[in-house]
């Protein structure tokens, strides 16, 4: 036998666990995968990807450290088993929505990076209670707590997907767009629209990844779907890795440029989450990308369009992109990204809605009221209503890395919750937070969840710090 069959046979025992079953089990991904690679995507539900690349449709039985995945297919006559350090993610088509109403919504972002969207119950030195759609009134470690920021519209969902491609209007081919598996692309020129539901005001969020480059137009509160219509109102974002330019289309005035700003921060990069945000009544107009605002645009003639959709168009016939996690929410208009405590300051900071930023000790929350010491000075009862952000000294920021057995699931509607898991069946999952301490709430909230996070975070830092090509932006022009 030679020294590489050796090394396939060791591989594939420590993938499967089970020597004696490994030719079958390996025979058995394989045809299963290439079933699927000719379109059986919609037989099932569930799709697990593995850290080897490998990636196959169907529903999961449970998972749990000890045991790994239990996964179940049509086509196959037993329950298939996976080691748990072997999974990479696994993507769900949820059951359950959001089901939080418009009013009183905060978001509670922790130092480990996850955020929950709720109700706040309550706040002392200790705790903070929250009442959550999916895991009903929960308790956090107000240490494990950065910053709360309340919603002044409430929070809503308008759109969360993309879940197939035919709740998509395609343009007239060739149209390069596709869909598989969670994931719009593109392989060359295209345009795929949706009416999103836009009124007022739109936080337009999705997942970027390209190759080399990519020239991606994205059109917000169009009426034209399927084209690019000069006759019709609308605000068009154009994104490269190199710039991104913000345009208002007036009919009878034709295109107009409101800004451009050249992009530093996607050199040697091959994805990114950006966020796009509109507000009628301010005629305001953001661009985040990975949490970061990148450029802010008001326009002087008032909010000129009257469409709710949204398009994506790819113009450039050499452009490979794909979107995915795209999630359409309502946005109030302000910032909180740059309020932010200085380890250095003792305090608790206050972001209110007349933008002024007090300083002191946020001391509890009760009957609609924050109790805060000004300044260490004398204490104030400030309503709810009057405050955007309270942001919460932290006396040490701890580096990140993550348990074994901890996992990061993505709610339905937005937001993520990381925990040691202990058990996940059809019904029920088990586990222990570091924010919360026992959790438990059912599957049909969850949209996706990431395993074996430590491997993650270090497969990006790599990533980051040694990228596998420089690109050469000239030879693409």
């Amino acid at each position: 036998m030679s020294g590489s069959e050796c090394e396939r046979r060791r591989v594939r025992s420590r993938i499967f666990g089970r020597p004696l079953a490994v030719g079958v089990l390996w025979v058995l991904v394989v045809v299963l995968g290439l079933a699927v690679s000719i379109g059986r995507a919609g037989d099932s539900n569930h799709f697990v990807r593995l850290f080897d690349g490998s990636a196959l449709h169907g529903n999961m039985a449970s998972l749990d450290p000890k045991n790994g995945l239990l996964w179940q297919h049509p086509d196959a006559a037993e329950v298939l088993r996976f080691p748990f350090p072997s999974i990479a993610s696994i993507r769900f088509n949820p059951t359950q929505h959001w089901k939080g109403g418009r009013q009183s919504q905060c978001r509670f972002r922790f130092t480990n990076g996850d955020e929950v969207y709720g109700k706040i119950l309550g706040m002392n030195d200790s705790y903070i209670g929250m009442e959550t759609w999916f895991g009903g009134s929960l308790r956090a470690d107000r240490s494990k707590v950065q910053s709360i920021a309340f919603l002044q519209n409430g929070y809503r969902v308008l759109y969360e997907g993309p879940n197939t491609l035919n709740e998509w209007v395609l343009g007239k081919s060739p149209n390069g767009w596709g869909y598989q598996d969670g994931v719009l692309s593109v392989k060359d020129r295209g345009v795929i629209g949706r009416d999103m539901g836009l009124e007022d005001s739109a936080s337009l969020a999705f997942d970027l990844s390209w190759e080399r480059t990519f020239q991606l137009t994205v059109t917000m509160h169009a009426e034209t779907l399927d084209r690019y219509d000069y006759s019709k109102g609308a605000y068009v974002f154009s994104l490269s890795p190199q710039f991104v330019s913000f345009q208002r289309i007036q009919p009878g005035a034709g295109v107009m440029t409101l800004g451009q700003i050249r992009l530093t921060n996607l050199v040697n990069r091959t994805k990114a989450r950006f966020d796009l945000r509109s507000h009628r009544e301010k005629s305001a107009f953001a661009l985040l990308a990975d949490g970061e605002v990148i450029g802010t645009w008001k326009d002087s003639r008032g909010f000129v369009s009257k469409g709710s959709g949204v398009s994506f168009s790819s113009h450039f016939s050499r452009s490979t992109f794909s979107l995915s996690r795209i999630l359409v929410t309502e946005w109030d208009g302000l910032f909180e990204s740059d309020f932010e405590v200085s380890q250095d300051q003792s305090s608790d900071g206050l972001l209110l809605i007349n933008r002024d930023q007090p300083m002191g000790k946020v001391k509890g929350i009760s009957e609609g009221k924050l109790n805060f010491h000004l300044r260490n000075r004398v204490d104030v009862q400030i309503p709810l209503e009057r405050i955007k952000q309270i942001q919460l000294h932290q006396s040490k920021r701890a580096e990140e890395t993550h348990a074994d057995d901890e996992i990061r699931v993505l709610i339905s509607g937005g937001g993520s919750l990381s925990f040691e898991l202990a058990r996940w069946t059809d019904t029920e999952i088990e586990g222990i937070s570091q924010m919360f301490g026992p959790v438990q709430f059912a599957p049909g909230s969850v949209r996706q969840v990431e395993l074996n996070l430590e491997r993650h975070r270090l497969e990006q830092w790599v990533a980051q710090e040694e990228p596998e090509d420089v690109w050469d932006f000239e030879a693409d022009e």
